[in-house]
This record gives structure tokens, C-alpha cells and sequence, in this order.
């Protein structure tokens, strides 16, 4: 979202904060604008400058408000209200993220938790999505741990209530990674921009292959089709070992025959 097009009136920002004061307590306040301040893109330093809270303090709030929802903008070392006889049980609050190790799903505040590797992305997605289909967890903290959009959430769980993971969740575009419209001019086109680019220093990404590929042949090449082709054609190491070659062949005498 870009504001610098918006115009920001101090004095009608004064009047509104003074006329929340009178619902929101004031540290209350202070955390909703600062979660607000940081998802419209301003740094760290200046929201906790704006907001009067040390900038360590805003760190953990931002860290806690995007584990933990909206409720954690309240300070849980404060008793908000006192305690109400015979009141119902707290639902259970289950979260999932995305980490380096992979995902974990937390379940309550005693600190339950089910850790899955990043190697185990069919299991992250089935555990993720039951929850969702359980409905305890939102289309948007779904999309948030599995890293696609809600709408693709809401279709892969509807599969997944329909039928078992094999039919569901498991990868059947195999179509994509075979000689589908790769014939032997693309792939020699593949291999000659591959090894040009290389030599030459120039980018060798797959993107930008497929990019070169496509405007030569036509064919319509994805960034994946074309990677697979590099792995399958055993050219995955050249990009470092051709110019050393080339080079090489330079400083060596023209083979008589």
C-alpha cells in the first residue's frame, strides 16, 4: 500500500487520537498505530518514535501481533477485567507459521507444538488445511504458512475434504517435465544460450532462458520446464566450469588435427 500520494493532517490526527483516547486506553492505542505505522511501510526507529515507545518494545509487539493475531496488542500483564464466575473456557488459540526449519503449528499458550520439516511440504499442507477445514485456523493464517494465496487455500481444502492427500495435495504436474513442446530446437537453444551467457557473464537463470528461449522458438517454455532440461541435459555445473575452460583453450596451441 503506498501513502505518499495521501495527505496526513496533524491537527485532524491530534482531534481523532484525542476523541479515541476516550474509548481506547492510551497504551492500547499506541499499539494499533504502531502495528498500523509499520504494515504502511514506515521503519522501525520512526514508529517507535511517533508512537513514544522504546524501539525494542515495538519489535516485540510487531513479532507477537503477527504470531498471535490482534490480541496480543492488548498488555497481557495487565488483568483487563477481573475475573467472572462460572465464565466459559477460553477456546483453544492454534497458530501456524512458515520458519527456516519448516513450519510449526502451536497450539494454547502452554506451549504445545507440532514442529514439521521443510523437507515434509505434503504434510505442512495437510495439517495446515485440516485446521483450516476444522476451522480453526482463518483462510488468511492458512495462505500466511503455506505461502500461496487464501483462494488457493480454500481450494486445496475443499479437495482435501472431498478426497484423501494422493489425490489432493500431491504434485501430478509431471506433464510440465517431460518433451512437452521442447523438441530439438529448443533444447539446442537451451544449451547455446546456456553456455553463450555463461562464457560471457551473463545471467544464466532459468527466467531469463526460458525469456531468450521462447523469443527464438516460439515454444512457450516455463522457468521450471526449463530447468528441468538443464538438470536432465547434465548442464547444471557448466555455468562454472565453461569459462575456465574457454579460457583455457585460449592459451593453448590450435590442434593440428
Amino acid at each position: 500500500m503506498d501513502c505518499r500520494q495521501v495527505t496526513f493532517s496533524p491537527e485532524k490526527s491530534q482531534e481523532r487520537i484525542h476523541k479515541a483516547l476516550r474509548v481506547f486506553p492510551r497504551k492500547l492505542l499506541m499499539r494499533v498505530l504502531a502495528f498500523t505505522l509499520h504494515l504502511f511501510g514506515a521503519k522501525r526507529q520512526e514508529v517507535a518514535a511517533l508512537v513514544e515507545m522504546p524501539e525494542e518494545s515495538v519489535k516485540t509487539l510487531l513479532r507477537l501481533v503477527l504470531r498471535d493475531g490482534f490480541s496480543a496488542l492488548r498488555d497481557r500483564r495487565l488483568s483487563a477485567a477481573p475475573p467472572v464466575a462460572d465464565a466459559s473456557p477460553s477456546p483453544i488459540q492454534i497458530s501456524a507459521r512458515r520458519d527456516q526449519a519448516g513450519w510449526r503449528v502451536e497450539f494454547g499458550t502452554r506451549g504445545e507444538s507440532l514442529s514439521i520439516p521443510a523437507t515434509h511440504p505434503v504434510q505442512a499442507r495437510t495439517v495446515v488445511l485440516s485446521l483450516f477445514n476444522a476451522g480453526a485456523l482463518s483462510a488468511q493464517q492458512c495462505a500466511s504458512a503455506l505461502g500461496i494465496s487464501a483462494a488457493h487455500c480454500r481450494e486445496l481444502a475443499g479437495k482435501l475434504a472431498s478426497h484423501d492427500v494422493a489425490h489432493s495435495l500431491l504434485d501430478k504436474r509431471e506433464g510440465q517435465r517431460r518433451d512437452y513442446r521442447v523438441g530439438p530446437q529448443q533444447k539446442a537453444e537451451i544449451i547455446q544460450q546456456l553456455a553463450a551467457r555463461a562464457v560471457t557473464g551473463h545471467s544464466t537463470s532459468s527466467a531469463v532462458l526460458a525469456e531468450q528461449v521462447n523469443e527464438r522458438t516460439q515454444a512457450g517454455l516455463s522457468a521450471r520446464t526449463v530447468r528441468w532440461h538443464i538438470r536432465n541435459l547434465g548442464l547444471a555445473n557448466i555455468r562454472n566450469t565453461l569459462p575456465q575452460l574457454v579460457e583455457s583453450l585460449k592459451k593453448t596451441p590450435t590442434d593440428r588435427f
